[in-house]
């Protein structure tokens, strides 16, 4: 073991984790019990922390080169507001063509066809109103019932 101190590029070299793991273990070891060592390894941890941590020869041409490769690049296709639209738009075409919705509002008429007694009325300040996506709702739903009624009739024949 070594009784002498060790210098500041040591110490350096032990922060840089440029040596090999037997010669750290020792100058571990001794910075446990020197206060002097001690003083230059935290002398060389700040002179670490003042250097850049990343170096560049140019900075312009380092930045070039990061803009060559990000400028120009188109974003990958599955990742286009069109393509999400267009999932929309199949998935929509084959829930109407296999019958989803009308059997959705097959079951909503059940469901609507039970009517219990009227509840009592409830002061016009306590009411709440429709909210715009229950109107919508509504309003499908009518002009659903209203193209089935006239496919029962006769109507709408391909």
């Amino acid at each position: 073991m070594k009784v002498t101190h060790y210098s500041e590029q040591e110490w350096m070299q032990y922060a840089e984790d440029h040596l090999s793991s037997e010669v750290r273990d020792e100058m571990e070891d001794h910075i446990y019990r020197c206060e002097a060592c001690l003083t230059s390894y935290m002398i060389c941890i700040d002179k670490l922390a003042a250097q850049p941590i990343l170096e560049v020869e140019d900075p312009a041409a380092y930045t070039n080169r990061i803009l060559s490769r990000t400028v120009g690049t188109k974003p990958a296709w599955y990742r286009s507001t069109m393509f999400h639209y267009g999932i929309a738009a199949a998935a929509t075409l084959v829930l109407v063509a296999t019958g989803f919705f009308h059997g959705i509002s097959q079951e909503i008429g059940t469901y609507g066809a039970f009517k219990p007694a009227p509840p009592l009325e409830a002061p016009a300040s306590l009411e709440t109103p429709i909210s715009i996506s229950d109107h919508l709702v509504n309003r499908t739903l009518t002009w659903l019932d209203t193209l089935q009624n006239e496919h029962k009739k006769g109507g709408l024949t391909p």
